[in-house]
């Protein structure tokens, strides 16, 4: 990787982790508050909606994704008509998409109503706040073009900045709900507003990083969207699979468990999900690099990206493994309150035993996603949904959230094993060579363990949390910059000892050319 490729990488990714650390910090604020202040049985009413809406992003079709793919390429070969031409399809797609949303979501939505109206004694406005969060949704399909368009041009810094500037005031706006109104309808209103201010700040963005972006419906020809077509049916496939390993066991238990069950199983799902999306979000500015180097046939260079990105995301990753461990217990009593810890701990536990493979496969996935080769992967990810779906109704019933925890976790572990091998295989990596690649982020990941097992389980406040956890993170940092600044000092004495190897073969060659050109001269 050239230094200019690596620099928007790491600044990419960089943006793209801050932006989300900070979505992360603001749910952790708010998540007790919404529990406190809208109760358990209208926060399961929030749980249940957000996840019967998650279904409805589906209508996507997968373009998005493969969107970023091709603006890449077409960027990459400049050729702008290409990706006018793309843009506008995909564009026809979304708003397709977005009406359609709105014709199948109402319904469905009028008749969840009153089985969720009963859950908070009738209070009257779960009808209208579906309603308003069914239109937001449906607005952001095709608004959602653009943030993508900018992935595709890696602009993740300046996307990165909106969503933040967006964060904190959605982020006034539900607190000062929580705080004058009672109810959910004012914060789907909150939400419906700044997604939309948003994503109109995206579009102007995007119009100014590529000026000759066109929007035309001439562009929309049956070649193009077939093109469209071949490349988002496996990407739809996969994120289907995605929403019913996630949503499945909330909607589930929300059906068929008592009220308050929801939200002790969102709890431990949303702490492993949330660990998952810190690092995907870094994972995620992979996909237009790999599509772009690809298009230059730099297929070594992809090789090496693969086991560099594996490398360093699984050092980012034991950690907080680890941590969500031997720190579950005194977190979820302070965060919403030692009433979860019985219902919440043992799922989060179950539950996590997917995270460092989980975001091992997102690695894979991301190069996967780049390259175009997503059959077998969505196929893989359509069976760990079936086999999660018949679990969970095995296991709802004898073992409650625990075990629709383990219907989702055994499945999705085989899935990411069966993803790394079937990746490793198409770059040309070898099994050995990865597990080498992994074997040194698996031995530091014991300097953290270590150090908070002989701590002890800290106390339920944020204080010894923080403070248990930096013991541990502060020594783990110093070994890892050590060892990892050692090999690329190492590595560059190899480097300089090659070239100082080459140098004088190659004076000798060059004064045996000199020589017989004199030769040739005289002659």
């Amino acid at each position: 990787m050239d230094v200019r490729r690596r620099y928007a990488f790491l600044a990419g990714a960089a943006s793209n982790w801050l932006a989300f650390a900070a979505t992360l910090a603001v749910s952790f604020f708010l998540t007790p508050h919404l529990i406190a202040d809208l109760g358990k049985p209208r926060y399961d009413v929030w749980c249940v909606v957000e996840s019967v809406l998650a279904y409805f992003t589906l209508l996507d079709l997968g373009v998005a994704v493969c969107l970023v793919r091709f603006v890449a390429r077409h960027r990459a070969a400049a050729d702008q008509d290409g990706l006018n031409r793309i843009a506008s399809a995909s564009l026809a797609v979304f708003l397709a998409a977005g009406l359609l949303a709105v014709v199948v979501g109402v319904p469905v939505l009028v008749a969840l109503a009153p089985r969720l109206e009963a859950k908070v004694d009738g209070h009257g406005d779960v009808l209208p706040f579906m309603l308003l969060m069914l239109a937001n949704l449906a607005a952001s399909l095709p608004l959602g073009l653009f943030p993508t368009v900018l992935d595709g041009l890696e602009k993740f810094t300046s996307k990165s900045a909106i969503r933040l500037v967006s964060l904190a005031v959605r982020t006034a706006g539900i607190v000062w709900c929580l705080t004058h109104t009672t109810g959910l309808f004012p914060l789907a209103v909150v939400y419906t507003v700044t997604n939309a201010v948003e994503h109109l700040a995206m579009a102007v963005v995007c119009h100014r990083a590529l000026p000759g972006l066109r929007f035309r419906w001439r562009f929309v020809d049956r070649a193009t969207l077939r093109q469209v077509r071949g490349g988002s049916v496996d990407a739809f496939l996969a994120m289907l699979a995605g929403r019913i390993t996630v949503q499945t066991g909330a909607i589930v238990i929300g059906l068929f468990l008592p009220g308050g069950q929801v939200t002790f199983f969102a709890t431990a799902a949303r702490l492993v999900e949330y660990a998952k999306t810190l690092l995907r979000t870094v994972t995620g500015t992979l996909t237009p690099g790999v599509s772009a180097m690809e298009s230059k046939g730099d297929h070594a260079g992809i090789a090496r990206l693969y086991l560099q990105a594996t490398k360093w995301v699984l050092y980012l990753v034991l950690p907080i493994h680890i941590g969500l461990l031997l720190f579950g217990r005194p977190f979820l009593t302070r965060w919403v309150g030692p009433e979860f810890v019985p219902g919440s701990y043992p799922a989060l536990v179950v539950l996590s035993t997917t995270l460092t493979l989980g975001v091992l496969q997102s690695v894979a996935s991301r190069f996967l996603y780049g390259l175009g080769r997503l059959r077998l992967y969505a196929r893989l990810a359509l069976l760990d949904a079936a086999v999660n779906v018949v679990l969970t109704a095995l296991l709802i019933g004898p073992f409650g959230v625990v075990g629709v925890a383990v219907a989702v976790a055994v499945p999705n572990v085989a899935f990411c094993v069966l993803i790394l091998i079937h990746t490793a295989k198409q770059l040309g990596v070898g099994g050995r060579q990865y597990l080498t690649t992994c074997v040194r982020p698996a031995a530091l990941g014991l300097v953290p363990l270590t150090i908070w097992l002989t701590a002890g389980e800290a106390a339920a406040d944020w204080r010894p949390i923080l403070t248990t956890g930096a013991i541990g993170l502060l020594p783990y940092l110093i070994v890892v910059g050590v060892v990892e600044g050692s090999r690329q000092e190492l590595k560059r004495g190899q480097d300089a000892g090659r070239q100082e190897q080459r140098d004088p073969q190659e004076q000798r060659g060059g004064s045996g050319i000199r020589r017989r050109r004199r030769v040739s001269l005289r002659r």
